[in-house]
């Protein structure tokens, strides 16, 4: 009758439970379209807005606001954590309602799929999956500049849109520096196969925390698996904890010797080890990324270099000036380049020392050289260290090196004379950008 009142058909209601929410009902000013997802915090939800007509993401964040209304307002401000972050690598935040007794919130809707997914699918290219880690590090950058640290970085983050962009999404547990700690309140403030190691012992997290979840998801790009495993939760936290995994290129030999050198770093246990900033990451990889990749190579392993005579003589050369991680190079660079003068040439390039890489350059690796070993020095008395140090100084090590450390800590401290000439020894070790920095920190070790 006209002038009567309209009854509100039951899909207008916002009073309704979260699990019936049905294909085409319409809550608020928005019509549900489809289902996206669904997380430990609630719904994702495809839906069109019936005053714009824009299709639009719509995560439905907590099943009750009147329950815990502090839950509720301390949800509210890290809405507005996300909402300040406008960057072409974040998933826009939009705005954020309340319908009915439920928190809203109103996502740009990225036509693709997940990390996750895609590596479900199948291997990644390596020049691919580095296009995608160095968005996420530009879009964390960006984050960490501005205070915010998201401290849930892992593939189910991370959204694949069109053309190859990558988008980092979920903000749900992202805390400002200064703000307001989620304790208390019985959710989770990360994911434990990608939770930095002081984030489970304190709850503790800064940039350097969002560093190592995405040094542990890159290792499981380029490694094809996850660096540590576990039956259990208690067994997975204590490999986070106190394991030091494979070094990525001895799980994939296909890998550059260099980005897997990088993520290593990444996944130090001390953050001070780590990369101190996404940008200081994100620079060593794009360094990386100018080093031509075949097309069409994905991040899966391959047979092992058959090493020929005029191989081990540049690794035996080579080791003389960069140590034990020669033999990784070699076999990365018999793989890439197809004559010894340009494996050569390559190799030349991991020397720092302009003398040792001139020195280098003047052999002639088409001649085998027949190496005698020269006759050993007198051992000194090997100096009186705690076992608890020597580990110490491994896990130190190994980010750059893997986990031959623990047998270059050994060998180098039953050799040294004095604590200084130890610590350079193992400084010695890695490339030397990185020396300062690791003497630095072994230095507050001992």
């Amino acid at each position: 009758m006209p002038g009567a009142p309209r009854k509100t058909p039951l899909a207008v209601r916002v009073t309704v439970r979260l699990m019936s929410i049905q294909i085409g009902d319409i809550l608020g000013d928005y019509q549900v379209t489809g289902v996206l997802g669904r997380g430990g915090m609630g719904k994702v939800f495809r839906v069109r807005s019936l005053i714009t007509d824009r299709e639009e993401a719509m995560k439905i964040v907590l099943p009750d606001l009147d329950e815990d209304t502090a839950l509720a307002d301390r949800f509210l401000r890290e809405i507005k954590v996300h909402a300040s972050l406008q960057h072409p690598n974040i998933a826009t935040l939009h705005t954020a309602l309340r319908i009915g007794d439920r928190l809203v919130m109103i996502l740009e809707l990225v036509e693709g799929i997940s990390l996750e997914e895609a590596l479900r699918r199948g291997p990644v290219e390596l020049s691919v999956a580095l296009h995608y880690i160095t968005q996420i590090l530009a879009a964390l950058a960006f984050a960490h500049e501005r205070g915010v640290i998201h401290r849930d970085i892992k593939p189910a983050n991370i959204l694949i849109a069109g053309g190859g962009i990558a988008k980092l999404t979920d903000f749900g547990i992202a805390r400002a520096t200064g703000g307001p700690r989620l304790t208390g309140t019985g959710l989770a403030v990360g994911t434990l196969a990608y939770m930095a190691p002081e984030q489970i012992l304190s709850g503790q997290a800064d940039a350097r925390s969002d560093i190592y979840s995405l040094g542990l998801m890159c290792y499981e790009m380029f490694a094809g698996c996850r660096p540590f495993q576990g039956d259990t939760e208690h067994a997975l936290m204590n490999a986070q904890l106190s394991a030091v995994p494979p070094n990525p290129i001895a799980v994939n030999p296909l890998l550059p010797a260099a980005i897997s050198a990088a993520i290593m770093r990444s996944l130090a246990k001390e953050p001070s080890l780590r990369f101190q900033s996404a940008r200081e990451f994100q620079a060593a990889l794009q360094d990386m990324s100018q080093t031509p990749v075949t097309p069409g190579v994905a991040v899966t392993p391959s047979a092992a270099v058959t090493v020929t005579p005029e191989l081990a003589e540049l690794e035996a050369r080579l080791s003389r000036a960069i140590g034990p991680i020669a033999r990784r190079l070699v076999a990365d660079a018999a793989r890439r380049y197809g004559s010894i003068s340009e494996i050569r040439q390559a190799l030349a390039s991991q020397i720092d020392n302009p003398k040792d890489r001139e020195a280098f350059l003047k052999t002639n690796p088409s001649v085998t050289v027949t190496m005698v070993s020269p006759t050993p020095a007198p051992t000194p008395a090997p100096m009186s260290l705690d076992p608890s140090m020597l580990d110490r100084l491994a896990l130190a090590l190994a980010p750059y090196i893997g986990p031959i450390a623990k047998i270059v800590v050994a060998n180098a401290a039953r050799k040294a004379r004095s604590i200084e000439e130890l610590q350079n020894a193992l400084a010695a070790e890695i490339p030397a950008a990185d020396r300062q920095r690791f003497l630095a920190a072994i230095r507050s070790l001992m």
